[in-house]
């Protein structure tokens, strides 16, 4: 991973890193977590099955992984917005509602894996129940992001504290 350096520290720092790989399921291309250290499945849900940043990334060098993963817990402050099919590689330029939020939360953001979409990641909890409308999903526990590095041009280097927005 050449970005690593962009992905803040503070989540580097925090030992909810997993690897994963783009498999084939059903005839559908799944991206599937695994614990870096056994290689075995690694669960959102259980953190005997996440490590360390640099334990993950040792993993990502040896090869046979496509790439980090950070997962939210119910026990740290963060909340990950997804942000799908809102970005044109070939123009790089974003949809207009996707770019205004990605401004308006001003926090770590990167470009997802697939290249048409982002990754915001700020300091709050979900409000209310709802996880998904469209082609925006938002979670604080239970899922992770495959994680790129590549920030958007403009954000900041760091998590923000954005609950109220």
């Amino acid at each position: 991973m050449k970005n690593i350096g962009k992905i803040p520290e503070e989540l580097r720092q925090t030992p909810q890193w997993v690897v994963w790989s783009l498999l084939d399921r059903g005839g559908k291309k799944t991206k599937l977590p695994f614990d870096p250290v056994s290689g075995k499945p690694a669960s959102t849900t259980n953190p005997h099955t996440w490590r360390s940043f640099d334990a993950a990334l040792r993993a990502c060098e040896r090869g046979g992984y496509s790439g980090l993963g950070f997962v939210f817990s119910e026990d740290d402050p963060y909340c990950g917005i997804d942000l799908d099919h809102v970005h044109d590689p070939d123009t790089g330029q974003f949809e207009p509602w996707a770019r205004e939020l990605i401004q308006r939360l001003n926090s770590y953001s990167e470009l997802s894996q697939s290249g048409t979409g982002a990754h915001i990641i700020v300091r709050a909890k979900v409000p209310g129940i709802r996880r998904r409308k469209g082609d925006t999903e938002i979670y604080d526990a239970g899922r992770y992001f495959c994680m790129t590095g590549q920030r958007l041009n403009g954000m900041p280097g760091t998590v923000k504290r954005r609950q109220a927005v």
